[in-house]
């Protein structure tokens, strides 16, 4: 959301959005870099300017997710939201990270909203192999996946989700029609789940929900407002001869 030349002194309306076609050094969460092949994928950042007072940060990358999920499934693709920031297929594979970075300005902060989401990719383009795309789960040529349409889509619940949180207020948010569909839609919640928390150390548990400001709740006693969410395989049921020997 940078503007140079003529116009970079003069404000940025929010909801303005921009794009790209290729990205080498996109910014992702925790320092990493976020890499895009060229017409591969749809990415693109959002400027939300919130109230003073606001405070329902955690929020925002989960309407996002709502709002992704919404429009990928609409394109032929079950999907699934995982906490904080991410959408996946059924089957677990990475479709679209999602990154929310408040920028502190002397008007009150304001949040670029980021996403890349998996389109067009092939498998051999796939930057790791828990990631998939649109194109190979729908099993269409990526020349007929719409950028455009889709993100028309994704705006349409975005926005008026976005705009539910915000007339929100101080009131909690988790009773909203928007909330509801987030945790409807959250593979996390149930969950048996490994988080490696920003300061290295681990925590395993079951997600069992979201507190008031979107932090993820372990076993019903820790909340957490960041980390690395690792879903963990369930203990494999014995087999009729292991129970047999018991």
């Amino acid at each position: 959301m940078v503007r140079e030349g003529a116009d970079a002194g003069s404000p940025v309306a929010e909801f303005t959005i921009r794009g790209t076609d290729f990205q080498n050094a996109g910014h992702g969460r925790l320092g990493r870099t976020w890499t895009v092949p060229a017409r591969r994928s749809l990415t693109w950042s959002i400027l939300l300017t919130p109230p003073a007072g606001f405070s329902q940060w955690g929020w925002v990358p989960l309407i996002a997710g709502e709002a992704v999920h919404s429009a990928v499934t609409e394109a032929g693709v079950p999907a699934a939201i995982k906490w904080p920031n991410d959408v996946l297929t059924a089957e677990g594979r990475k479709l679209c990270g999602i990154l929310a970075r408040v920028e502190p300005l002397a008007g009150g902060p304001q949040i670029v909203l980021g996403m890349g989401l998996n389109t067009r990719l092939e498998p051999a383009d796939l930057p790791r192999e828990d990631a998939s795309s649109i194109a190979i789960e729908t099993g269409i040529d990526g020349s007929e996946i719409d950028h455009e349409a889709l993100l028309v889509s994704i705006l349409g619940t975005l926005i008026p989700c976005y705009r539910e949180l915000i007339d929100y207020g101080d009131e909690d948010f988790r009773d909203s029609r928007t909330a509801r569909r987030v945790r409807d839609h959250m593979v996390t919640l149930g969950s048996r789940v490994r988080v490696e928390k920003p300061d290295g150390s681990d925590i395993i548990g079951t997600a069992t929900g979201l507190d008031a400001g979107a932090d993820l709740i372990i076993d019903d006693q820790v909340c957490l407002s960041a980390g690395d969410v690792h879903h963990l395989r369930p203990a494999a049921a014995p087999t009729a001869a292991e129970r047999s020997q018991d």
